[in-house]
């Protein structure tokens, strides 16, 4: 096994045993006798990690800078809408960190949903991608959590879950930034009910990604690291437009799946949870 490698047990229970569940750009996503969590192993080293994290390159050259994409900041503002009308409606006054922030599409929501005088800024890793917020006018900070980010009413941590090694630390990071009885919002995705390879509608991103969890795994995370969930909302992704870019992405070589619009059982899922 390369040095930039590592073996280890189930990011949930801790249980050494797993079975194949699915392979893609040379790497294995397993899955969890005792809990059924899905998780790269091996995975990148926690240098490989950072080193990918920071310049946007893993290796074997698989890019994961990704790109500015306007139309998220309409996508988020709805389910922003729908989720904290209680927040927006009387245009209260707040803080607001974005984690893992990337180019900025959530902020630039939650911007034109707040007060004027709200602070909404980002955290981010990746120089390119804050180099370009700040571009635009975004507050953002360079790097990871740490004990100089200031305290916020509310932080928000969008489709990065699959990225960390351990949310348990990160809710922990989370629980430190946020004011008493603050509030977290949290989207990824839900892989529950899926059995095998074929029930998902696309790429898994790896070893970009490295966990995949379903809703009882997010709620026992949210429970044993003190926060208690106020709402969940779940939507499906495979839609005709998403099918037609998997088609594209196939045509370009590349390792996603094909299927039928609106057959697959997984959801992004958006949870709301408050800090105990």
């Amino acid at each position: 096994m390369s040095n930039t490698q590592e073996i280890i047990s189930c990011p949930y229970c801790l249980d050494l045993k797993s079975d194949l569940f699915a392979k893609e750009n040379g790497w294995n996503i397993v899955k969890c006798r005792s809990c059924d969590f899905l998780y790269v192993n091996p995975r990148p080293t926690q240098l490989s990690r950072l080193n990918a994290t920071q310049y946007g390159v893993h290796e074997g050259g698989v890019d994961i800078k990704e790109r500015y994409v306007p139309n998220k900041v309409n996508e988020y503002r709805k389910i922003l809408n729908q989720m904290f009308p209680d927040v927006w409606k009387p245009k209260r006054e707040i803080s607001w960190i974005d984690i893992g922030a990337g180019y900025g599409e959530m902020i630039q929501a939650i911007r034109s949903l707040s007060n004027a005088n709200s602070r909404i800024i980002g955290i981010e890793p990746m120089k390119e991608k804050v180099d370009f917020a700040k571009k635009n006018g975004i507050e953002i900070i360079e790097g990871f959590i740490s004990e100089d980010t200031p305290k916020c009413d509310f932080a928000s941590a969008i489709n990065i879950f699959s990225h960390l090694y351990d949310f348990d630390a990160f809710l922990q990071d989370v629980r430190k930034i946020l004011k008493e009885k603050g509030e977290f919002l949290l989207v990824t995705g839900d892989m529950a009910n899926m059995n095998n390879r074929k029930e998902f509608p696309g790429e898994f991103g790896l070893p970009d990604h490295v966990a995949f969890a379903s809703e009882k795994h997010l709620k026992g995370f949210f429970e044993r690291n003190g926060f208690e969930i106020i709402s969940i909302k779940k939507t499906r992704i495979d839609n005709f437009f998403y099918t037609f870019k998997n088609c594209i992405k196939k045509l370009l070589g590349r390792n996603t799946l094909l299927a039928l619009p609106y057959s697959s059982c997984y959801r992004d899922i958006y949870i709301r949870a408050i800090k105990k």
